[in-house]
C-alpha cells in the first residue's frame, strides 16, 4: 500500500515509518527529515502550506494517511492559536476532502485531553468532550472533519517512547531527571493511560490491514498517575526516586489549564480489534528494553 505519514520525524511517526516501510511505500513528510530506507520516500516541507500540501497529496495519491503532525508542547499552544488551528485543523480538513474523494482513507491522531478530567473514572467515546486549553480544543476541532468521511478514524490517545537526539519525550525526560539526579516534580493528582510509541505502531498495521472507522480510544489497559509513572520508573531502570517530589498540578503557575483525569476506557477498541492491550507498566518496561539495546 502507499501510506502517508504527517509529522514523520516525531516519536509517532519515527516508529510508524520504521514500522510500516518493511511492508508497504511510505511517504513521509515533516520539517526536516528522519529515518531513511528503502521504502521510505521524504518530502519536507512545512504542512500548513496547503499548496505544498495538496501538491503533496496530488502527487502521492496514498490509499492512508496517518496523521500524527501537531504542536504537542501546549504551553506553546496556548500563545499561538492561529497556528495551532492551521496545523490541527485546516491541514485534516484538505486531507480529509481530499481522501474522501479518491476513496482514501485518513486516520487522525488525537489526544486524550479533550475532557475536562472531572470524571473519576476512565473516559470512554461517549463521555462529553470539555477541553480546557488550545491545544486539545483544536486537536478537537480536528476531530471532526475525519468523522465526516466515508473512511475516516480518530484516535484518542497518549503516547510515550525514545524521540529523535533534539527533543524529549516525557519519559525520557523523567528518566533523564532520574540519571542526572534532578529534582523532579510529578503530579499524584494526574492520571493518564500510556501506550509506547512501538505498540500503537503494531496497532495502527493492525487498522490498515482490518479497517476500523470512526472514535476510538487507544491507550494502555489501565490509568496510572504522572507520579507514580516516575516512581515505577525509578524502579524498573534500577534508580534511585529521592530526587521525585510529589506534587499538584493545582500549584503549577501554567498557562494552559491541565485536565486531572486523562485515562481513557480502551473497551471499544479492545473488543473491535480483538486485541490484548499492554498496560502503563509494560510500556515502561519496552523503554528499559529499548535503552538497553541502546547501550549495547
Amino acid at each position: 500500500m502507499r501510506i502517508g505519514v504527517t509529522g514523520a520525524s516525531g516519536m509517532l511517526g519515527t516508529a510508524l515509518v520504521a514500522h510500516l516501510s518493511k511492508l508497504h511505500k511510505v511517504f513521509a513528510t515533516s520539517r526536516g527529515k528522519g529515518i531513511e530506507g528503502k521504502d521510505i520516500e521524504w518530502d519536507c516541507f512545512d504542512l500548513t502550506n496547503i499548496q505544498l500540501l495538496n501538491k503533496w497529496l496530488d502527487r502521492v495519491k496514498p490509499n492512508v494517511v496517518i496523521h500524527c503532525a501537531a504542536i504537542v508542547n501546549v504551553e506553546l499552544c496556548e500563545e499561538n492559536f492561529v497556528l495551532a488551528t492551521k496545523l490541527h485543523v485546516e491541514t485534516t480538513k484538505v486531507m480529509s476532502n481530499y481522501l474522501n474523494s479518491i476513496t482514501g482513507r485518513l486516520i487522525y491522531i488525537s489526544t486524550d485531553s479533550v475532557f475536562d478530567g472531572k470524571k473519576n473514572k476512565p473516559n470512554s467515546e461517549s463521555d462529553l468532550v470539555n477541553p480546557l486549553n488550545v491545544y486539545a480544543k483544536t486537536k478537537l476541532m480536528g476531530e471532526r472533519p475525519v468523522q465526516l468521511m466515508t473512511n475516516g478514524l480518530v484516535l484518542r490517545t497518549n503516547i510515550i517512547g525514545r524521540t529523535q537526539e533534539n527533543s524529549a519525550s516525557f519519559a525520557e525526560w523523567v528518566l533523564r531527571c532520574l540519571i542526572d539526579n534532578v529534582p523532579l516534580n510529578l503530579f499524584y493528582d494526574v492520571n493518564f493511560s500510556p501506550l509506547h510509541v512501538y505498540d500503537l505502531s503494531l496497532i495502527i498495521e493492525k487498522i490498515i490491514n482490518n479497517p476500523i472507522f470512526g472514535l476510538y480510544h487507544c491507550g494502555s489497559s489501565d490509568s496510572i498517575s504522572k507520579y507514580d509513572f516516575g516512581k515505577k520508573m525509578a524502579d524498573i531502570f534500577q534508580l534511585s526516586d529521592s530526587n521525585i517530589n510529589r506534587v499538584s498540578v493545582d500549584d503549577m503557575k501554567f498557562n494552559a489549564s491541565r485536565p486531572k483525569n486523562m485515562a481513557l476506557n480502551i473497551n471499544k477498541i479492545s473488543t473491535a480489534l480483538e486485541y490484548d492491550f499492554p498496560n502503563a507498566i509494560d510500556a515502561i518496561k519496552l523503554i528499559k528494553h529499548q535503552y538497553n539495546n541502546k547501550n549495547k
